[in-house]
């Protein structure tokens, strides 16, 4: 019979931050019961050996180079026999058991193809994270939203930061770092699109997954995210951001 739920995460240069995330998921979920794959992109860190000495119980999927996010996580569509895979970035830390009422919820609502639920700062405020599917203006107000007050209006459409969030509510898309895919429709819509490296690979999967379901913003349970937005600050990450958006709207039309 399947396990009720796997887990993924892909790391590059992450071993810093894996003992953190799999030291609270031990502390607060039932961490030794999952299927739990993390999914190495040529790390030149001690990833391999601190998962055998203090996570024996991980299974550790290592590629000879950098495949980038999602073509990472697609490593262990293979492997996986289960009902439900959570993606989980190496930056994230569990602050209680998030992932049961999630499961709960995913069981209760067969409709419901993918869930994510509140994501928060280190210091506890919400991240705002974006609940409609990527348009090129909104993209365009994130690049100015310090500076005018149209571009912060916008950012705030993108997020749906003025409406309140009090029980599970349909959105358009899905953050990467934390959600939660039904692992038949994951299978079945291939995983991620591997044309993207890096960005927009969230968006890409959850339109993709809304054909076999809706997507739920779950507001009950949070997770902390130790968010960087390397793109407003490195120009490598930059670059490649544009890259995947270029591939996002040739892929879906631009507007």
């Amino acid at each position: 019979m399947p396990q009720r739920a796997s887990a993924s995460i892909v790391t590059f240069n992450n071993a810093l931050q894996i003992p953190g995330l799999l030291e609270s998921m031990r502390r607060f979920t039932d961490f030794d019961e999952r299927e739990l794959f993390v999914i190495d992109n040529a790390s030149d860190d001690a990833i391999s050996e601190l998962l055998k000495t203090r996570f024996s119980q991980v299974r550790l999927l290592q590629n000879e180079r950098n495949l980038g996010f999602g073509t990472a996580h697609n490593k262990a569509l293979p492997f996986l026999d289960s009902r439900y895979h959570v993606l989980i970035n190496p930056d994230i830390l569990f602050v209680e058991d998030a992932l049961s009422p999630l499961l709960a919820f995913l069981d209760e609502h067969p409709e419901v193809a993918m869930a994510t639920c509140r994501i928060l700062n280190p210091d506890g405020s919400e991240q705002k994270l974006p609940k409609l599917q990527p348009r090129l203006k909104y993209l365009l107000a994130r690049r100015f939203e310090r500076r005018f007050g149209w571009a912060r209006r916008l950012c705030r459409a993108y997020v749906r930061a003025d409406e309140d969030f009090d029980a599970p509510t349909e959105i358009e898309t899905c953050t990467g770092s934390f959600s939660v895919i039904r692992t038949e429709v994951f299978r079945r819509i291939g995983g991620f699109d591997e044309r993207f490296f890096l960005y927009f690979e969230d968006n890409d999967l959850s339109r993709r997954a809304r054909e076999y379901g809706s997507l739920i913003f779950y507001p009950q349970v949070s997770v902390i995210h130790q968010y960087q937005r390397l793109a407003m600050s490195n120009n490598r990450a930059f670059l490649q951001q544009i890259r995947s958006m270029v591939r996002y709207f040739n892929k879906y039309g631009w507007r």
